[in-house]
């Protein structure tokens, strides 16, 4: 009965958060996504796109999804090449600072799901592997309302360890500077 009753409330609650749409919001960011490899320090850059979607409960505080794609990172020497393309999906809840009527300051906590699709080939030899690992996610940001619908928003995105290589501390991180459009319903 007790489960009967909390089910009730919570299809209730919904119902009206998709009744008042008025905090929805979807979106889709491009950047330079940077991925660090721990072995030999090695760093690249690559074009990183996000799309996203989140609900602002008030103007202070909200929760946030979105699928980012980080690009590849590739490196060759010696007859051997390598390369990682991480991909993540994120759950945040967010904080935003309204500076005026148009101008707000945006932080976002929460966790991301990484996947890194990793190909390795040296003297005839090839290897393709793909790795899993959740780690915290951080973000800050601004936006700037164009009108009452569309913000540009611009962010720096944590993403954190996105894997880690068996049988040893070696690592890689990820990070990406994005500017893109916000649609709020």
């Amino acid at each position: 009965m007790k489960n009967t009753i909390l089910f009730a409330m919570l299809a209730a609650l919904a119902g009206t958060a998709a009744a008042q749409s008025q905090g929805a919001y979807v979106g889709g960011s491009v950047g330079r996504a940077e991925q660090k490899l721990s072995i030999g320090s090695t760093k690249d850059h690559d074009t990183g796109f996000k799309l996203f979607g989140g609900y602002n409960f008030n103007q202070n505080f909200g929760l946030e999804g979105g699928y980012v794609d980080m690009g590849k990172l590739e490196r060759s020497g010696f007859g051997a090449r390598a390369s990682f393309e991480p991909t993540a999906v994120y759950f945040a809840a967010t904080g935003t600072v309204p500076l005026d009527a148009q101008f707000s300051l945006i932080g976002k906590a929460g966790a991301v799901r990484s996947d890194v699709k990793a190909n390795a080939s040296a003297g005839g030899f090839n290897v393709n592997d793909k790795a899993n690992r959740t780690s915290a996610y951080l973000s800050v940001g601004a936006a700037y309302a164009i009108n009452a619908n569309f913000s540009v928003v611009a962010e720096y995105e944590y993403f954190g360890k996105i894997a880690k290589f068996e049988d040893s501390d070696d690592n890689l991180k990820a990070n990406m500077v994005s500017i893109g459009l916000r649609y709020k319903f």
